[in-house]
């Protein structure tokens, strides 16, 4: 598209202004504490909101209306389930979590996991689990930004994700989670704001709900049914999934360590869930608007279901509210992507070392190791996504499936239930590596693909949660004697 320049004028002052934000968490970071957990030092609102931001990502504002665009009202099942899913996440996870940080020096997700079962096997497993994660879905929020800011500035997808990377690179790399909560506090409510804003413009552009179905109806009456083009067993999957796989994100869960007052732990959820709510009606107002202008010839049909969003803004709302927009996109990629290069970094310079029986010499050493694990897990990932598409694309499939699969049987279920064993956890880790990467691996090379629609993630975390619990009960008779009396009463409270 052409260039607009209060649109790049906006998005240029919003990348500024978390440059600033980056320089002031830099020198509020002084150990590794402050750089993984924030010192524990924020309240609900900015906990809540870092929470939500970093769930919405790229896949929401930009994949969310391309896919309303592209298979009707299917995707109201995971714009829906996702606020429902922040209060099972934060009443299954988030007291235990927040309690079990009080009792111990837990700063991440693998400590929690170590902390449980008492084993180091777990520790490392769920390292390398959520690692491989991470790296699979920093590649994809990167292109997703190079997507974005190529649309805004006017060059190549390369460029733009050189300028984006390096913003991302100063604050993360200096201010570790302290820079990332407080730009995901600003970012969230943009998205928050200008979704409201954007929806309320597309209702008017396409004469409301009710008409712009009735527009879709006319051509393809599948496309305004309650699950539009897509096989119903894969929409199913998809609300399962963004149920109950939001406890598994370390993304998410890894922001329950931060809040100072577990009791303020409550309010989180609802904040969360409706901030991701109103977030995401530009998701459902974009995308089903677009369609129905198509439909009735209003306008051509998009090469590129992920244009729904760019193609709108530029070109049916103000400058102004459309800038304001973009940042928020921008900002929603930045929010999850930052957030998965500290988490990277903790398991590349602490989880996996730790789980091996390496021991930093002092906090300062540790602290400038996982600055350079950011620092390599950005450069990392840059080049995977550019040199190494079929990677990407692999590991792609299975990084949502990856963290539920593992995370969701270990802590969901683990810190609920005292009968969990170290056995069932580290069976349970291990099924979910193979059969996740085991299927992606069989689906990119030759074709497979589970039947009726059933979607991989939603697969393998009943299959992991399944091993965890029957191994569990084959190793009952030690499984309470493994956990440390302390833990056991997070466990049981």
């Amino acid at each position: 598209m052409a260039i607009d320049y209060i649109i790049a004028g906006i998005v240029g002052l919003y990348l500024v202004g978390m440059l600033g934000v980056g320089l002031w968490a830099t020198r509020e970071t002084n150990s590794t504490a402050d750089f993984l957990i924030a010192g524990k030092r924020f309240g609900i609102w900015a906990v809540a909101f870092s929470a939500f931001a970093s769930i919405m990502s790229g896949f929401g504002f930009i994949g969310g209306p391309g896919l309303f665009y592209q298979g009707g009202y299917a995707f109201l099942w995971i714009a829906i389930a996702a606020p429902l899913a922040f209060p099972i996440s934060w009443f299954v996870l988030g007291k235990k979590m927040r309690l079990m940080a009080e009792v111990r020096e837990i700063l991440t997700i693998p400590d929690a996991a170590y902390a449980r079962y008492n084993s180091n096997a777990v520790r490392g497993l769920t390292a390398v689990s959520v690692l491989l994660g991470v790296i699979s879905y920093l590649a994809v929020q990167l292109k997703a930004m190079g997507f974005v800011l190529s649309e805004i500035i006017g060059t190549s997808q390369f460029v733009a994700l050189l300028i984006a990377v390096s913003v991302i690179a100063i604050y993360t790399v200096g201010g570790g989670m302290i820079a990332g909560v407080m730009t995901d506090l600003v970012q969230g409510v943009i998205m928050v704001i200008g979704s409201i804003v954007v929806f309320a413009l597309t209702l008017n552009y396409g004469g409301g709900l009710e008409q712009m179905s009735r527009d879709i109806a006319v051509n393809d009456p599948t496309f305004a049914g309650a699950f539009g083009s897509f096989p119903v067993m894969l929409v199913l999957c998809w609300y399962f999934l963004f149920t109950i796989g939001n406890s598994g994100q370390p993304h998410m869960a890894h922001k329950l360590y931060m809040i100072r007052d577990v009791k303020l732990l409550k309010w989180g959820a609802p904040i969360a869930g409706l901030s991701y709510f109103a977030s995401s009606l530009m998701m459902l107002g974009i995308g089903i608007s677009v369609r129905a202008s198509v439909e009735t010839g209003g306008i051509a049909a998009l090469e590129n279901a992920d244009a729904a969003a760019p193609y709108f803004l530029t070109n049916f709302t103000p400058p102004v509210i459309a800038g304001i927009v973009f940042a928020a996109a921008l900002g929603a990629i930045m929010s999850t992507s930052d957030a998965f290069i500290n988490i990277g970094a903790a398991n590349m310079a602490r989880d996996i070392p730790e789980s091996l029986g390496y021991e930093f010499s002092s906090d300062s050493q540790e602290l400038w190791i996982h600055r350079i694990a950011a620092a390599s897990i950005i450069v990392g990932s840059l080049l995977l996504a550019y040199y190494a598409q079929i990677l990407v694309g692999l590991l792609g499939v299975v990084g949502w499936a990856l963290f539920a699969s593992a995370i969701v049987p270990l802590l969901g279920i683990g810190l609920n239930w005292d009968g969990a064993s170290r056995e069932g956890a580290i069976a349970a880790v291990a099924v979910s590596l193979v059969s996740n990467l085991g299927l992606a691996v069989a689906g990119e090379f030759v074709g497979f693909a589970l039947p009726n629609g059933v979607v991989i993630g939603a697969f393998t975390l009943v299959v992991s949660s399944i091993t965890l619990i029957v191994v569990s009960f084959v190793t009952s008779s030690s499984a309470r004697e493994q956990i440390a009396t302390d833990i056991y009463r997070v466990v049981t409270s």
